[in-house]
């Protein structure tokens, strides 16, 4: 059963949602992530992210969810934006408020009420978004409109800081929340702090740090890869489509999948020069000593092998393998084992230099994609070893001749 990876990230503050986004997308190498829910910059917490298409499918239906929030709001000012970024302007005559006229206040916001959105915030008003239009100090009418505060709880109050939590349906502005309880006490308000502590079901001590889920996320790959997947991968010259090479059905997928000559065996990646004595590779001094002068490197040696590994040599008795000069795909080798790795496009076609080329080759065809970006190297070069000898056969990398 695949994984649903959905996950509880702690945003922090001064960064955005979208930026959280651009460091997973990074960090993974997944290209297809999404979140449930913007949180400002200025606000921190619970950031529910999916990972792959099946979970951003999911995120549309976790937005909707109830969300609790603790915030900071300071009264005696407003601001042009709702918080604390703004433009401030002290309300006039103004004096402290009792805690009792707070809480006379605060429970009319409990329940169906109506709010005005902020002027500075995404929502789209003929097309532009209204932030835009406010920044460039165009005149920025939007319309209330129906939002659910399911329960609001003072938590502590001295003039002129109030800290509440508050649970809320979907679409609600904790900022507009923090404008409309100054608006009804006299006093003015913006919101100086928020913390989402809570979406749905999702909780922030759930939440995982970047790291950790560039761990998990690399792993559940590995796991794939283990149990008969093909994927594609950066290596270390162009992107691969990669399985394990001791899986008699992932190579056979391989084949099926990029329209291979059956004749043709494909390159396998090695962590070790032990991997390959488990392919039945005997080295004598002369052939060691040129591959340690390649190795690791861009350089792809065939060297002749066990003759009952037919489904790899394809009738050569012999394999191309790679050891790379990679840290990342080293890492991964070592959890995987030696992996098939033809360059990621069909027979005939430009190998693709970026994973949305191999999208286009591949589609649902593999089982995950690991992006890091435009390759812009080349493929490796190619040599054959026999007694010491070298044959170049494809200058590749190093433009070897």
């Amino acid at each position: 059963m695949k994984a649903v990876n959905i996950f509880t990230i702690s945003k922090p503050k001064r960064i955005s949602s979208f930026g959280i986004i651009n460091k997973i997308k990074k960090s993974t190498g997944e290209p297809s992530v999404g979140h449930a829910g913007t949180l400002d910059p200025l606000a921190e917490g619970v950031l529910v992210v999916g990972l792959g298409r099946e979970a951003t499918k999911k995120l549309s239906q976790i937005v909707e969810k109830e969300k609790e929030y603790i915030a900071g709001i300071k009264l005696g000012l407003s601001s042009s934006t709702d918080d604390s970024e703004g433009r401030k302007n002290k309300t006039p005559n103004v004096r402290p408020i009792t805690l009792k006229e707070i809480n006379s206040v605060v429970k009319n916001f409990i329940g169906t009420i109506s709010q005005v959105p902020p002027a500075y915030s995404a929502i789209r008003l003929g097309g532009e978004r209204a932030y835009k239009l406010a920044r460039s100090g165009r005149p920025v009418e939007l319309k209330s409109r129906p939002v659910e505060i399911k329960s609001l709880k003072i938590l502590k109050y001295k003039w002129p800081d109030l800290k509440i939590k508050v649970v809320t349906g979907p679409g609600v502005y904790i900022r507009s929340l923090a404008r409309d309880i100054g608006t009804s006490l006299s006093t003015g308000a913006y919101m100086s702090s928020l913390k989402r502590t809570r979406v749905g079901n999702f909780k922030i001590n759930q939440a995982i740090s970047l790291e950790a889920l560039a761990k998990k996320y690399l792993a559940q790959r590995i796991d794939i890869l283990k149990k008969g997947g093909v994927g594609i991968i950066p290596t270390d010259t162009i992107y691969g489509l990669v399985g394990r090479a001791w899986d008699k059905k992932a190579v056979g997928r391989i084949y099926k999948i990029r329209k291979r000559n059956p004749d043709k065996p494909f390159i396998i990646l090695i962590s070790s020069l032990a991997d390959l004595k488990k392919f039945g590779v005997k080295i004598d001094q002369p052939t060691e000593k040129i591959i340690k002068k390649y190795w690791p490197g861009p350089v792809s040696i065939i060297l002749n092998c066990d003759k009952k590994l037919s489904y790899l040599h394809r009738g050569t008795d012999s394999l191309a393998f790679r050891w790379p000069n990679n840290s990342w795909l080293m890492a991964l080798l070592k959890k995987t084992g030696p992996l098939v790795a033809p360059s990621a496009n069909p027979e005939g076609q430009e190998p693709a230099l970026t994973i949305k080329q191999a999208k286009r080759y591949f589609s649902n065809n593999v089982d995950f994609y690991i992006d890091q970006g435009k390759v812009v190297s080349q493929l490796s070069a190619l040599i054959k070893v026999v007694s010491g000898r070298i044959t170049v056969l494809r200058p590749g990398a190093l433009n070897m001749k």
